[in-house]
């Protein structure tokens, strides 16, 4: 058995050689596509990070003038939580404003400033049938006629842009990869299509000699699958390394492409499936028409 299973893997790998002319472009063609298609995935995987943040986008931060006493802020965030499409309402001091700000900030940036530069203010959470950035606008500017407030904000020109293009940085990136996974799948068949045809004569003679179809398949699918493992390991390699120098240029990125290992090990065990599969089913194909011509 194990004499079998040793000269089933030396014949796939025997191919590589006796047939480079085939299996280089293969191997060429399934690296490119495989590039493209990790960072189609890598695209895609940046996209749901932006629609799952776009949430924290539909927030309004409105400023408390500094005369505005103390004993005010209950009445006004009781009238804040009565607003149209407003969820939630939390008040945030001016002591706690200016410790999150050192938290996120060098400290460096208010050494030459007096005091605490920063007011206090409410954090106005939107509902969710009003996280669109016509609501958001909306509710703004209503918050804005009020005359305690020093000042309001909201992010609604990101809101905007993340609305407007959600639609296509999901869609664009998911048609991408059902395409190169078709492209992949057809380069892989005929691959193997043209490794058959030049092992036309030992196949023949090993179904003669009467070897099961799983004898004669398994060189041919191995040969596939290491074929897509390869080509997608190539390319996930070069994908990782331009991420890394981005990141180390731009540390703000790091937190997007968290999921990248994810990428990674779906996109090897996806190609290397495929890859595996579609030599499968040539190899049977052209097993069956043989059988067919016999008959």
């Amino acid at each position: 058995m194990f004499g079998q299973l040793g000269y089933l893997i030396s014949e796939s790998f025997r191919g590589w050689k006796q047939h480079r002319t085939v299996i280089l472009p293969s191997l060429l063609t399934i690296f490119l596509c495989s590039l493209l298609l990790a960072s189609s995935f890598t695209a895609l995987g940046v996209s749901f990070k932006l629609i799952s943040a776009e949430k924290s986008l539909y927030v309004i931060e409105a400023f408390l003038k500094e005369d505005v006493p103390e004993d005010s802020v209950a009445v006004i965030q009781t009238r804040l939580e009565h607003t149209r499409y407003v969820e939630s309402v939390s008040f945030v001091s001016a002591d706690s404003a200016l410790a999150d700000f050192r938290s996120h900030f060098s400290p460096d940036m208010l050494e030459l400033v007096e005091g605490n530069p920063i007011p206090a203010f409410f954090r106005v959470s939107l509902c969710d049938e009003a996280r669109n950035p016509s609501d958001l606008s909306e509710v703004r500017n209503v918050i804005a006629e009020e005359s305690y407030f020093e000042e309001v904000q909201a992010p609604v020109r990101w809101a905007s842009r993340i609305a407007s293009w959600k639609f296509k940085m999901v869609f664009w990136p998911i048609c991408i990869s059902i395409l190169l996974l078709i492209t992949l799948s057809l380069i892989i068949c005929n691959s193997v299509r043209l490794s058959l045809m030049s092992r036309k004569l030992l196949v023949e003679n090993m179904k003669y000699a009467g070897g099961s179809y799983l004898f004669i398949e398994f060189p041919f699918v191995l040969e596939g699958a290491a074929q897509g493992f390869v080509g997608s390991g190539a390319a996930i390699l070069l994908v990782g390394l331009v991420i890394q120098s981005v990141v180390r240029m731009f540390p703000v990125v790091a937190a997007s492409v968290s999921y990248f290992w994810i990428v990674v090990l779906f996109t090897v065990v996806l190609e290397t499936t495929l890859a595996g599969y579609f030599s499968f089913r040539t190899v049977r194909s052209f097993l069956f028409e043989k059988k067919g011509e016999q008959e």
